[in-house]
């Protein structure tokens, strides 16, 4: 009875260590975007970002009380040295409230060096994020690289002036550039909330959406899950929702930025706090294939590499059908109209992954249905408007 009620009490004290254990709280995404090289052509002052600071806003997904953020110099070969970087709360254009400033540390720190082809995170740092708020990162360079890891794709105006600045500086004058440089990710600490990646091109990283209305498809996704919290709603959102899309970006070959096979670790796995990763990606591959039958193949089996990754970090893995593209003349051909047929058959009836988000049968035109609904694109038969990816972001938040 003795050696009975020992062993009731071990398992119990086991029960409540794995318990204590499940509540640790861990760093999780609330917002990420996918690192690239650019070319100078598109950098203001000719890549010499030096000796400026740079304001760039960000729309996060989930909030929490601490918070860290993470620089990349990653695709650059030569050391990125900051004097120091400042967040708060973001207001109107580049107005941000002074009084919510804080400046962020990097090993106790406010000078940081990142080495070239590393990423650093900041230390912990208290600050009271609310879930989709945006916040302004300033970072203050002392000496940039002439080739920057940046993220061409912002959608999102930065601010950049020469010389130090804190948080009264006056940023109206300001030259205005819609890239991010060197920021890659900002974190949460918390012990419940989780959060998604997406794999993307063009259609992901928002092409077509309002500069600075946060109204590509992820956003409205992030509003779905995570709006309750936002409004104050006792049932709080706990899913960041991360945006790894690139424009103009491939799964097998070179487009802009490496190819999603060979950035699905970094970009993907890499994230903290994951439940799941969403693949949504292939549209350039096919467009672009001279032989699309082979392209065809060999994106199922990038597929199912990614997913065999993911799945073996007990990751669900959800996929997007690719939508469609007829009335894109340098992309539609008959032969590439199959082989994305032949893509999306494979995604809807795979056994290898968790579920599918049928973006091709909602995209599509009823009366035809090989091209997108004229009222949801740009006009170029390729991207959604704010009404389409609208349309997408809320569709896919009953999917996963």
């Amino acid at each position: 009875m003795i050696y009975m009620t020992k062993r009731l009490l071990q398992l119990l004290f086991l029960i409540i260590g794995l318990s204590v254990h499940a509540q640790q709280p861990c760093w999780v995404g609330t917002w990420a975007c996918a690192p690239q090289t650019v070319d100078k052509t598109f950098m203001p002052y000719n890549n010499q970002m030096s000796d400026r600071s740079v304001r760039q806003i960000v729309k996060v997904s989930i909030g929490g009380s601490v918070i860290r953020l993470q620089l990349s110099n990653e695709l650059s070969s030569e050391p990125l040295e900051i004097t120091s970087v400042y967040i708060a709360r973001a207001g109107v254009g580049s107005v941000i409230r002074q009084h919510s400033a804080k400046y962020l540390l990097f090993g106790k720190k406010r000078r940081v060096t990142v080495p070239a082809g590393k990423a650093v995170f900041s230390d912990a740092l208290k600050f009271a994020l609310h879930p989709l708020e945006r916040v302004a990162i300033t970072v203050n360079y002392l000496k940039a690289p002439k080739e920057p890891t940046v993220h061409m794709g912002s959608r999102t105006t930065s601010y950049v002036l020469r010389g130090v600045t804190n948080a009264h500086t006056d940023f109206s004058t300001a030259f205005k550039e819609d890239h991010w440089f060197n920021i890659t990710a900002l974190d949460v600490l918390d012990a419940t909330a989780s959060s998604i990646a997406i794999l993307g091109n063009s259609i992901t990283d928002g092409k077509g959406s309002t500069t600075n209305a946060q109204n590509r498809w992820p956003d409205f996704l992030s509003a779905a899950w995570n709006g309750n919290a936002a409004s104050g709603s006792s049932r709080t959102g706990r899913t960041g929702v991360l945006n790894l899309g690139i424009g103009n970006n491939r799964i097998l070959t070179v487009g802009l930025g490496q190819p999603g096979k060979d950035r699905f670790d970094r970009d993907i796995l890499g994230q903290r706090g994951l439940r799941a990763v969403v693949i949504f990606e292939a549209i350039n591959d096919i467009g672009t294939s001279m032989n699309p039958d082979e392209t065809a193949r060999q994106l199922i089996e990038a597929y199912r590499q990614m997913a065999r990754k993911a799945r073996l970090r007990g990751l669900k893995v959800y996929m997007g059908t690719i939508t469609p593209f007829r009335g894109c003349k340098v992309y539609f051909t008959e032969a590439r109209e199959k082989a994305r047929k032949t893509v999306n058959e494979w995604i809807r009836t795979t056994r290898e992954i968790d579920g599918f988000i049928d973006f091709d049968a909602l995209m599509r035109d009823p009366a035809a249905p090989d091209q997108l609904r004229r009222e949801w694109h740009i006009g170029d038969w390729l991207h959604p408007n704010p009404a389409g990816y609208k349309e997408m972001g809320e569709y896919a938040a009953k999917k996963m």
